[in-house]
């Protein structure tokens, strides 16, 4: 008698101790146009409502033995997570708290590389107001030119002067520096984009004027004196004359 019961502690004390030796892991979901997410169980686990039953979830909620993936329409009808997001715990638009999201950087042959921050615009606008109706959230969209934006597709569809900036404030989001040219026999010239797109617009130069990026093709100054290159501009109308004190520009 004494055997069996102390059998029966010996027993009682493995599975005790085993119950409480199973640990639980984070599961990382790979879908298709929304990147990584990773759950943690360890967290949900813990959360009122479910203090450690697993039973909370499993497998009312999701069933472990059928592999089912859901999709963000069937969430909000209350499915999968969509069970206590946007109930019990923070709302389903709060996509960036479970689908990671960083800066993006386009490469642009003309005007150099274009960052996009994902943290600045995630601070007014919710995820769903461009994806999927502007970009697709898994990358492999279509590069869409400045013409293209300014009939209302891709950044071009806010950034109109009226909801967000216009796209006429290139500056912005294209960086622009200091251009310094050598000039045989006459010293240094810079060119000063701070200066000169504090007192006009890029698309003033830009492609009337200049190319965007180095300028192949080097201009006289009896080429500026007829109009061309910053004799467009610099013709004593619009701005000081090329025939003014040549100090202004050239660096000796």
């Amino acid at each position: 008698m004494l055997f069996r019961s102390l059998l029966f502690c010996l027993v009682a004390l493995f599975v005790g101790t085993s119950a409480h030796a199973i640990t639980i892991k984070s599961v990382t979901y790979t879908t298709k146009d929304a990147g990584k997410i990773v759950f943690d169980h360890n967290f949900h686990i813990k959360q009122s409502g479910i203090n450690n039953n697993c039973k909370a979830c499993h497998n009312e909620i999701f069933d472990m033995k059928k592999k089912v993936r859901y999709s963000m329409a069937d969430m909000e009808q209350g499915k999968s997570c969509g069970a206590c997001h946007g109930k019990t715990a923070f709302s389903l638009k709060d996509c960036a708290r479970c689908h990671t999201v960083k800066d993006i950087t386009f490469k642009v042959k003309e005007t150099g590389s274009l960052a996009f921050s994902h943290g600045n615009h995630a601070k007014k606008y919710a995820c769903g107001s461009c994806h999927p109706r502007l970009y697709n959230a898994g990358g492999g969209n279509k590069r869409v030119s400045m013409a293209e934006m300014e009939n209302g597709k891709s950044c071009g569809a806010c950034h109109t002067g009226k909801e967000a900036f216009p796209l006429a404030a290139c500056g912005k989001c294209h960086p622009t520096k200091e251009v310094t040219y050598k000039v045989k026999g006459a010293g240094k010239v810079l060119f000063s984009h701070k200066v000169h797109t504090g007192i006009a617009r890029c698309n003033d130069c830009h492609t009337k004027v200049f190319g965007y990026g180095k300028a192949k093709k080097v201009f006289s100054m009896d080429d500026m004196e007829k109009g061309k290159s910053c004799g467009a501009c610099h013709n004593g109308k619009k701005a000081f004359t090329v025939k003014a004190n040549c100090a202004i520009c050239h660096k000796m």
